[in-house]
Order: structure tokens, then C-alpha cells, then sequence
């Protein structure tokens, strides 16, 4: 685990909720989260893997850890997330769905397929993010990170579903970037390459070595882990590969800043608002000090 700041804790915390945390990039940040001294609630539909887990990290770190047994598609997600989490303050949210990349064209599977997807990558993140960013934006501190995937910077035949809900995700992420710097909350859009996880090692069988003959463009789960938590109190975007920084500069945290801080200045003429403050400062480089 790499240093934290010395307010991490006081930040994020006292509890984070990490969706999808049975394994792989969910699981990775769960033990960071849990490493840096906060409370960890740990979403997933398996139980058993999520006793596990929860087991180690307090033994390990001496921090509370809950278990959330919910589906990320489930029309009654808020409500059975809600119920179980109770009150405890979740300053932190950590959105990792373990979506499937349907490698099949749009009009050959039934639309059931795709409005799965749909719910789990667009409306899970947004159901959640409201139902707890409220209250970071009361307490004025607080942090959302949502992985998407550099997938998302181009449509793919065969992919259409998954590329177009991973743009959601990174363009969502953006927009609360800027709404919520203001009120002190972290907004994080985690742009995902290559990765070696569980799934993509033994469900899906990838083979990286083949597909990415120069091996610094794969990424371990806890590398990603880190680097956004590291990377969460800067926002809008963050690639956690440097290979894959240089092969996307459009991406950079700058770019995308100053092209969020355009649009939304657009906005703010279009909707008449005369007293409109830039998040955004482009000589420093980073976000105005509120």
C-alpha cells in the first residue's frame, strides 16, 4: 500500500462502501480502503467470499467490516443497500461492477441482456451516488470513484453495449467532479485498461501475454487500487498504467478538467447565471481552493 495522506481517513471515512468486492479490482480496494485505516462495507451477491474477506481485513487492520449482500442490477437496490449498511456514515464510495463484455452484436441478443448492463453500469452508479452523496455534500467531504474502462474511448462491433455504458460512466463522473468539488467531495472516474483479475484470468481464460505483447500495458488489481485511491482528491480522470497515460494523452487529468470546466461555464450562460465561479483553474493546473 502506498502512503496515504495523513487526512485520509478523516476525508473518506469513517466507512467506505465498495461495490463489487468479492474479488479482484473491488476486493484490491477494499483492503486498501481498509490498510488506511476505514471501516469497509462490502457489496457483493456472494456471501461467503465476503465473510472471508471481512474476517481478514479486521484481524489484519483492526477495522470494522460489514457485509452487504446486494444485486447492482436489483430494481430495490437502494433499499436493500440502505437496510444493511444502517447508519453508519459512508464517506467513500468505490463503484467496481464485474460487467461481462458480450462479444455478440446488438440485435442477436434480447434486449433483457442489455438492460442488465444497462443497470449495472448506468444505473447502479447513479442510484448509489445519490442515495450517499447527499450526505457527503452535507458534511461537505466525502468521495465517489466509478472504474470505467478505456473501452469506452471508441464503439466496438460486438461490444456497443458495454462501450456505450463505460462513456456513461466516465462522463457521469466528470459532470460530479465539478458539481461536487464546491462542497469539498472527490469525484474520481477510473479509466481501466488491461488488468489481470480472477475473471479475466480463469472465467474469461484472456490471454494477455497475447494480445498485449508489451507487458507494461497490463495491470495488476492492486496497482489500479492504489493508484486511484491515490489519485481520488484530483479527479476528473485517472488511467492507473503509465504506458497507458502515454498512449492516451487526450485523457490526461488537464484535458479533461479544462474540456468538463468549458462545457459546464457553457451551461452556466445558457442558464443565465451570472455569478458563475470555474472549478477549474488552468494556470495552476488543479482545482480552485474553495
Amino acid at each position: 500500500m502506498s502512503a496515504r495522506a495523513a487526512d485520509f481517513r478523516d476525508r473518506y471515512g469513517p466507512w467506505a462502501l465498495v461495490c463489487g468486492a468479492s474479488d479482484g479490482i473491488g476486493e484490491a480496494f477494499a483492503r486498501e480502503l481498509a490498510a488506511a485505516g476505514l471501516h469497509v462495507a462490502l457489496l457483493a451477491r456472494r456471501r461467503d467470499r465476503l465473510e472471508a474477506l471481512a474476517a481478514e481485513l479486521t484481524a489484519q487492520h483492526g477495522v470494522d467490516a460489514r457485509v452487504v449482500v446486494a444485486d447492482l442490477t436489483a430494481d430495490t437496490l437502494v433499499a436493500d443497500v440502505t437496510s444493511q449498511v444502517g447508519p453508519r456514515e459512508i464517506g467513500s464510495l468505490v463503484y467496481v461492477s464485474g460487467s461481462p463484455t458480450e462479444h455478440v452484436d446488438f440485435l442477436d441478443a434480447e434486449p433483457d441482456t442489455w438492460t442488465r448492463q444497462i443497470r449495472l453500469n448506468c444505473d447502479g452508479p447513479m442510484q448509489l451516488a445519490h442515495a450517499f452523496g447527499r450526505g457527503m455534500r452535507e458534511r461537505r467531504r466525502g468521495g465517489l470513484l466509478f472504474l470505467t474502462s478505456l473501452a469506452n474511448q471508441a464503439g466496438g462491433g460486438r461490444h456497443a453495449l458495454y462501450c456505450g455504458t463505460k462513456a456513461f460512466d466516465q462522463l457521469f463522473a466528470e459532470s460530479l467532479w465539478h458539481e461536487l468539488s464546491p462542497h469539498g467531495v472527490d469525484v474520481l472516474s477510473l479509466l481501466v485498461g488491461p488488468t489481470h483479475t480472477p475473471t479475466t484470468d480463469e472465467v474469461l481464460g484472456l490471454d494477455f501475454g497475447r494480445l498485449f505483447p508489451d507487458p507494461s500495458f497490463v495491470a495488476r488489481a492492486d496497482e489500479v487500487a492504489r493508484e486511484g485511491l491515490d489519485h481520488l482528491h484530483e479527479g476528473p480522470v485517472w488511467i492507473p498504467n503509465a504506458a497507458l497515460r502515454q498512449a492516451f494523452p487526450h485523457l490526461s487529468p488537464e484535458q479533461r478538467a479544462a474540456a468538463v470546466e468549458a462545457a459546464t461555464a457553457s451551461n452556466a450562460r445558457l442558464d443565465g447565471i451570472t455569478d458563475y465561479v470555474p472549478v477549474w483553474d488552468p494556470e495552476r493546473g488543479r482545482k480552485r481552493v474553495r
